[in-house]
């Protein structure tokens, strides 16, 4: 636990694993896409909290593979177990991009997520 993965090949989409699933635990698949997560969503540049599940303790659910949710969490949250914990680094053209999520998210905006599904 504690080291980077590159997820995407060109240091885009970087997790790292804060607390292991559960052992018996399954990866999301095409067969099982719905997933549900909590999490904290951060600008890497300043550490503000752009967006939390946790303060109400909601949850969040999608499908994967369905392209409603950034690249970044398409690609990762697939490699992720139930239990498990991840940081997720976003690089901007994993996420928003030069467009940004206006008014919180600004243009190539670099994002962390805490994640746990």
């Amino acid at each position: 636990m504690g080291d980077s993965i590159d997820l995407s090949g060109d240091g885009g989409v970087l997790k790292t694993i804060l607390r292991k699933g559960k052992a018996d635990a399954i990866c999301p698949s095409e067969d099982l896409p719905l997933v549900d997560v909590q999490y904290e969503g951060m600008l890497a540049e300043t550490g503000e909290v752009f967006d939390t599940t946790r303060e109400d303790n909601t949850v969040f659910s999608f499908e994967l593979w369905k392209g409603s949710v950034i690249q970044a969490w398409e690609i990762a949250v697939k490699t992720m177990k139930v239990g498990e914990v991840a940081k997720i680094t976003c690089k901007p053209e994993y996420a928003y991009g030069s467009a940004g999520s206006p008014p919180d998210i600004p243009p190539d905006a670099t994002l962390i997520f805490e994640v746990e599904l």
